[in-house]
Formats: C-alpha cells, structure tokens, sequence
C-alpha cells in the first residue's frame, strides 16, 4: 500500500484467482465488504497476464486451478522480482497438515479452508494490511 501523495493510504489490492466463477465473485463481494479492491482471474495464465498492471498486494490463489495449480502459480508468482512484497493466501477445501504443508512449501503465506467466512476473512486481511503499513 502506498501513500498516494496527500498523506492518504490506497486501498490494499487483491487478486483472485478462481475457476469458479460464482466462488470468485462472492469472495469478492467479502472483500470489498472489508473495504479492499479487488480483481478476479479465472486461472493461472489470467493471474499472470494481469497482475502486473493490477499490483496486487495480496494473492487469494485457489489450489485446484485447471491448468497450473494453484502451487504452482504461486511459485511461479513469487519467483518474480515485482512481487517481493506481496502476501500469498491458498483458499483451498483441504485443510489438513499435509495440505497445510504442501501450501507452506509452494511459498505461500497462508492457509485458508473454504468456504471463507468473513470474520477469519477480515482478520486475516486488516492483519497483512497493518503489516504492510508497519502499524502492527
């Protein structure tokens, strides 16, 4: 989040990347409730053609993406030097230790089981938000 030159903090900017439809837009719907922006990508080469001029400070990344999965991209998205900063968030079914496991070793930040409930949602987001501003 950067300062936009009045003193102001810009919103906080998620990208979504989910293949169902329906899904991505309620967890849209939640974040924006929260008070951030947002963009969709239906699946991995979406995400990775749009994040660029997006800037995402935080990728909701769903781990059963056709295609590439979600592992994957994320690995792919951190090995890019642009997203040194951003915050990855699986949203997965599969809660498990070892799905827990296999996420922490894709390099992802976080583990959330769906479906997401706003209240672990908006924890989740005002904590990285604070981080991000050094207010933690």
């Amino acid at each position: 989040m950067a300062d936009d030159g009045n003193g102001r903090t810009e919103t906080m900017r998620i990208m979504i990347v989910e293949d169902n439809e329906a899904l991505a837009q309620t967890t849209g719907w939640l974040v924006e409730m929260i008070g951030y922006d947002y963009k969709l990508a239906a699946n991995a080469k979406q995400a990775i053609d749009t994040y660029a001029e997006y800037k995402p400070d935080v990728f909701m990344i769903d781990i059963g993406l056709p295609g590439m999965n979600g592992y994957d991209l994320c690995r792919e998205l951190k090995s890019r030097p642009d997203l040194k900063n951003a915050v990855f968030i699986a949203q997965t079914g599969w809660g498990e230790s070892e799905h827990r496991r296999m996420t922490a070793e894709a390099g992802f930040d976080h583990h959330m089981v769906k479906p997401l409930y706003l209240e672990a949602l908006e924890t989740l987001l005002g904590d990285i938000a604070k981080q991000k501003t050094g207010s933690a």
